[in-house]
């Protein structure tokens, strides 16, 4: 046991610098030519058929129940990775990493508005250090935020629902066919948006494309399954914070973006607030009685 949990931890390492270095990828694809909604289409079909070969045997597209609940977590899943990858085209590869982990944080906040239960203590804590993060990385001098990080802002918010959506299809059982499903709807919804606004295909930067497919949404989809199998969910969530700061790593590495000290500054509240969240969670406070 202590074997496989240790093998576990690796996978969730490995998931969140893929899912990190995917940041630099979209980046890549987006330099390229890739319309938005092109590029989540093929990333979404590509990581769907990869993931199908291991799901396959488990004949989950017989399951209609699950096809029409994976499709609903499918469908906020694209909005989330939507508002994400316009977010990063107009905003930078670093703010998308920093900014996209505010899931975290608004995964309590909305979990206590529904169930009309007052926030706990933390969680407000948390939540108005992590705003002051992201004003510090997302105010301009003149004191306007970038619509491009409103646009992360919003896909941040759409990952907390799509994660409360997943805790309701927990009794599958079934973590791979219901992510197999959840691509290739973000996979066929994207493609028919890219139709509908006659998108062209770029002739470079299949490359980064691949990678967001393959790698990024399949291979690190799969590794984290198998992580969070045998590894407790607490520790898996503080693990897979580190994809924002493998996604800042990358940024700088690859793409030369420089971080000034109040963006730094900034970056460093939000992870903070994070793992205030991830390393004292709350969940039993906000569910219902």
């Amino acid at each position: 046991m202590k074997k496989l949990a240790g093998i576990g931890k690796m996978s969730l390492f490995a998931s969140a610098f893929l899912w990190g270095f995917g940041f630099v990828a979209v980046d890549g694809a987006l330099s390229s030519g890739w319309n938005p909604m092109l590029l989540l289409g093929v990333r979404g079909l590509i990581g769907g058929i990869f993931l199908h070969m291991f799901a396959f045997r488990r004949r989950y597209f017989l399951n209609r129940r699950m096809l029409k609940d994976g499709w609903l977590a499918g469908l906020y899943l694209t909005l989330a990775f939507a508002f994400q990858t316009y977010g990063q085209a107009l905003s930078g590869a670093s703010n998308a990493a920093f900014i996209t982990a505010l899931y975290v944080i608004f995964t309590p906040i909305i979990l206590s508005v529904r169930n009309r239960k007052m926030m706990p203590k933390l969680v407000m804590f948390a939540a108005f250090v992590s705003m002051v993060g992201v004003g510090l990385i997302s105010i301009q001098g003149d004191f306007r935020w970038q619509i491009g990080d409103v646009y992360l802002v919003l896909g941040a918010w759409m990952f907390a629902v799509h994660i409360l959506q997943l805790e309701k299809l927990a009794h599958y059982d079934d973590a791979l066919s219901i992510t197999t499903i959840q691509l290739f709807t973000m996979g066929v919804v994207s493609m028919a948006f890219a139709l509908v606004m006659n998108v062209s295909v770029p002739s470079s930067g299949y490359g980064y494309v691949v990678y967001c497919g393959l790698i990024s949404s399949g291979i690190a989809f799969f590794l984290q399954t198998f992580g969070q199998k045998h590894v407790p969910s607490s520790t898996a969530s503080i693990i897979m914070t580190f994809e924002a700061i493998f996604g800042v790593i990358g940024a700088m590495v690859f793409l030369h973006e420089v971080l000034s000290s109040r963006m730094l500054l900034g970056g460093l509240l939000l992870i903070g607030s994070v793992l205030v969240i991830e390393l004292k969670p709350v969940p039993i406070l906000l569910k219902k009685t």
